[in-house]
C-alpha cells in the first residue's frame, strides 16, 4: 500500500540506451540518487539503470534488446505469468512506490521522467496515482498523499491494537481485520 507510478515503453532506438543510462546516472549523481547501471548480454541482453530516490523504490529504466522497458524483477518471474494465466505482457509494466519519498520526489522523478520521455522514448506510458503527471497540479497530489498516509496510519493504528485471538487462522484474522478497517472508515459491505 502506498502511492505509487506505474510506467512503460520502448526505446526510440537501441542505440540509445547507452546515452539515456549515462545521462540518467549523471542527473542521480547530481540529486545524491543511489544508481547502477546494469550491461547484460544474451538473448534478452537487458541493460540500462536502476536508480532510487531516498526512501523510494528502484525505478527502473532497463531495456530488453527488443527495446522495451522491463525491470530485472519482472524478468526473472516472466514464466510465472504464463503459468498462472496473467497476460505475459505485464512483464514490461514496472511499478515504482513513492508514498515514503515525499511529493517533492514524486515531482522531481516525474519531470525526470517526462524529459527522457521526450528526449529517448518512441512510446512511453504512465499512470499516477498522485495525478500529478495528468495535471502538473501540486495541490492535487499533496492531497493524494495525504489521503494514502491517513489509510496508512488508520491500517497502523488497525493492526497495533488487533489481538490475536487463540486458534485463529490467517484468514479469520484478515475478515477480522477488515471488518474493523470497514467500520472505521464508515463503510459497509
Amino acid at each position: 500500500m502506498g502511492l505509487s507510478i506505474h510506467y512503460l515503453g520502448t526505446i526510440r532506438n537501441r542505440a540509445l540506451v547507452h546515452q539515456l543510462t549515462d545521462e540518467t546516472a549523471d542527473i542521480c549523481e547530481n540529486m545524491n540518487w543511489n544508481y547502477r547501471i546494469i550491461t547484460e548480454s544474451g538473448d534478452e541482453g537487458l541493460n540500462g539503470i536502476v536508480f532510487s530516490p531516498e526512501n523510494c523504490e528502484p525505478v527502473f529504466l532497463t531495456f530488453l534488446s527488443n527495446g522495451r522497458m522491463c525491470s530485472p524483477i519482472s524478468l526473472m518471474n516472466k514464466d510465472f505469468y504464463t503459468l498462472n494465466g496473467f497476460d505475459p505482457d505485464l512483464i514490461y509494466t514496472t511499478s515504482t512506490k513513492t508514498q515514503f519519498a515525499g511529493p517533492d520526489t514524486h515531482i522531481a522523478l516525474l519531470k525526470l521522467l517526462r524529459y527522457l520521455k521526450e528526449k529517448y522514448f518512441g512510446n512511453f506510458e504512465l499512470d499516477d496515482e498522485g495525478f500529478y503527471w495528468e495535471t502538473h497540479d501540486e495541490k492535487i497530489l499533496f492531497q493524494r498523499f495525504d489521503e494514502y498516509n491517513q489509510a496508512i496510519s488508520a491500517v497502523k493504528e488497525v493492526l497495533i491494537e488487533m489481538h490475536q485471538i487463540p486458534g485463529e487462522n490467517a484468514e479469520f484474522l484478515v475478515n477480522r481485520i477488515e471488518d474493523v478497517l470497514k467500520k472505521k472508515s464508515g463503510k459497509k459491505d
